[in-house]
């Protein structure tokens, strides 16, 4: 698989957790902020864009079990370090 190839399948898993974001959820400088999201999407700074999203979860409920698993097949495919973290976030979510 090309670089440019990883990139897409890994925008495309962040673009899926952020669609199955609920439109009643809170932002904040701390957590999550939607347009800082999809600026870093638009910059191509895929690092950013998913820890921005993992962010939700300092002013929200966890969201459901399939956004862990998005970011998780992220993180597998950027080989990062936030993947333990989020294995064990979607272990402890109901």
């Amino acid at each position: 698989m090309t670089q440019v190839e990883t990139w897409q399948k890994i925008e495309a898993e962040l673009m899926a957790a952020y669609e199955l974001l609920p439109e009643t959820i809170i932002e904040s400088d701390n957590g999550y902020r939607k347009d800082d999201f999809l600026d870093y999407i638009a910059a191509n700074e895929l690092l950013l864009a998913m820890e921005e999203l993992d962010g939700v979860i300092e002013d929200n409920p966890s969201p459901s079990k399939q956004f862990w698993r998005h970011l998780i097949n992220a993180s597998k495919l950027m080989e990062n370090i936030h993947l333990v973290k989020y294995k064990s976030i979607l272990a402890a979510t109901k």
